[in-house]
């Protein structure tokens, strides 16, 4: 499927979703959240987890997005913090051992069930090891994440941005969703302060070989919150904007490496 086609699909598929009930981050986050909480509520935080381990093939995006958020919640959310062990899985992987990376993988998932990176990076060291049923079990979880975090924006605007449960999951939609290539990376705010990645995609036409730029916002205001006290978020970006041309590569096993 073109990369563009695929876009614009994205964008229909949340025109669909906006006629039904939108997802607004300042105002549905904290809802959501306590309904997360509430043993009595269908959204309850445990009750999805359990699901969402199991492979539950009725879960909506909805509920699935409520698992996200209620994660925040969680004592284990510090996405800055975990970031390195993903990185880890991720070079183990790429070193070829499998093996390694998913005890790796396995022993951040006990206490980070929703580690989009750890997901997929366990899927694919099964898919190296010939597992192929444990392979599409982790896929499965995956791309459950992925349709999720494409109903609740199409990402093309500040106001319109998707949620994105780490500061690397953005990253993630724009190479293994979209299919595509990432330019300059950077931050900002949408128009109530709610902090936000913002990342242009370099969207290739597979007929005519030209690539279009399309800049895309991700909510990250949960996940900051969970690095900054008050007093350095705005310190910290400026520096993510000076730094937003960093750029990024496709190595010849089809896998992403940061240019030094």
């Amino acid at each position: 499927m073109s990369k563009l086609i695929r876009l614009i699909i994205l964008s229909l598929f949340v025109g669909q979703t906006r006629a039904q009930e939108a997802f607004n981050y300042t105002r549905d986050f904290t809802k959501i959240l306590e309904q997360t909480n509430d043993p009595s509520s269908d959204l309850y935080f445990d009750k999805l987890l359990k699901r969402f381990r199991l492979n539950d093939n009725n879960l909506t995006d909805k509920e699935t997005l409520s698992l996200l958020i209620g994660f925040t919640d969680d004592p284990h959310f510090k996405p800055y913090h975990y970031l390195t062990v993903e990185r880890s899985i991720y070079s183990l992987n790429a070193q070829g051992k499998f093996k390694e990376a998913l005890q790796l993988a396995d022993s951040l998932l006990v206490t980070v069930p929703l580690s989009q990176q750890a997901i997929i990076e366990k899927s694919y060291s099964h898919y190296k090891l010939d597992q192929t049923d444990s392979s599409d079990f982790y896929m499965w979880k995956f791309k459950r994440i992925m349709r999720t975090m494409a109903s609740t924006g199409d990402g093309l605007s500040p106001e319109s941005a998707i949620f994105a449960l780490g500061p690397a999951d953005g990253q993630n939609f724009i190479y293994k969703y979209l299919a595509s290539d990432i330019g300059t990376m950077g931050s900002g705010r949408d128009k109530n302060g709610n902090f936000i990645d913002i990342l242009t995609a370099l969207i290739k036409d597979e007929k005519t070989g030209e690539t279009k730029s399309q800049t895309m916002y991700f909510h990250v205001q949960h996940a900051v919150k969970k690095m900054f006290d008050p007093g350095e978020l705005e310190d910290a970006m400026k520096k993510k904007k000076k730094n937003k041309k960093e750029k990024l590569k496709v190595g010849k096993d089809g896998r992403v490496y940061i240019k030094n």
